[in-house]
């Protein structure tokens, strides 16, 4: 009983020194990966199969984590591990004698209990002693490998997100000379090359004198690709122009020039007539005499129409 609570003491130390502990244990100084002696999983009441698979989730978890590289798992069992170290509990000073060549040494320890299953893992800094040792239970015994790494999770961290490769597009128009914009931002004049995130996106090409396009551009890892958007011309409406329209009224004709009007003439050739019937009879003999002038009423004969009769 004494023994058990000694443990349960351990392990709240633990928690508390994991906080202050994790970003050394998540961060190597050198920066190199830091190493890690696996344990295999402990479990009273699993199967040997159920053992291995667990085993195998935990340095498959520890693979995917770039901060970290685990060393080979001991054929031998964890409890065999700890009777020939001579420890009497798989505290922090004895799992940190079973990580020689190691920076770190991961166990962890399934046991079954009134229809749950209560999962505990303690990583232990093998220069420093320091634990974290995060645990929890579960009725599901499916999940036991998923609810395993949520636990290597809280003690390893997160693992980082690899930034995906980015994908060459070719983004072209007919004819070329587009302007072309990925999700309202501006890339470049057509042709142009750029390379994308995998995703969607939505494409826009303007170019003066032709409509404006739009598409939408579906980028998959690995696979390049290339748009061609044709662009069509705008017509520009021209004004047609026609034949000038009379006036619509009384004076819809268009009349003709006064200097083309047979009256018009008529008029001149009087005034003409007159100023000669006036010049003549002022040179005549005497001074004096009388006479008479006629006018043709033809209008095509006008100025021509004057003669003169002396009587």
């Amino acid at each position: 009983m004494a023994g058990y609570r000694v443990r349960r003491i351990l392990l709240a130390v633990g928690v508390l020194v994991a906080v202050s502990s994790s970003v050394q244990a998540r961060t190597p100084g050198d920066g190199n990966p830091r190493q890690i002696r696996v344990l295999r999983v402990s479990g009273a009441g699993l199967d040997a199969q159920t053992i291995q698979s667990l085993t195998d989730s935990v340095l498959a978890r520890i693979a995917r984590h770039p901060l970290y590289q685990a060393l080979p798992v001991p054929d031998a069992d964890p409890m065999d591990l700890m009777v020939d170290a001579g420890c009497v509990d798989f505290d922090a000073d004895c799992l940190a004698g079973l990580g020689e060549g190691a920076d770190l040494v991961l166990y962890t320890e399934v046991s079954g209990k009134e229809g749950r299953f209560l999962v505990q893992v303690r990583l232990v800094d093998v220069r420093t002693h320091e634990v974290q040792s995060p645990e929890g239970s579960l009725q599901d015994k499916g999940r036991l490998a998923d609810f395993l790494g949520t636990a290597l999770e809280r003690v390893l961290g997160p693992e980082p997100v690899k930034e995906p490769e980015l994908v060459r597009v070719d983004l072209l128009t007919t004819p070329a000379g587009g302007e072309v914009y990925l999700d309202g931002d501006f890339v470049g004049v057509a042709p142009v090359v750029a390379r994308l995130k995998p995703g969607t996106y939505r494409v826009r090409v303007a170019k003066v004198g032709f409509s404006e396009q739009q598409q939408t551009l579906v980028v998959e890892p690995g696979k390049t690709a290339q748009i061609n958007l044709a662009l069509a011309a705008v017509e520009i409406p021209v004004a047609e122009t026609g034949p000038s329209v009379p006036e619509r009224g009384r004076d819809a004709e268009v009349r003709k020039p006064v200097h083309k009007t047979w009256w018009f003439w008529t008029i001149i050739g009087a005034v003409v007539v007159g100023a000669g019937t006036a010049a003549a009879v002022l040179t005549m003999d005497g001074g004096g005499g009388n006479g008479s002038a006629g006018f043709s009423p033809d209008k095509y004969m006008a100025p021509q129409d004057v003669t003169l009769y002396p009587r």
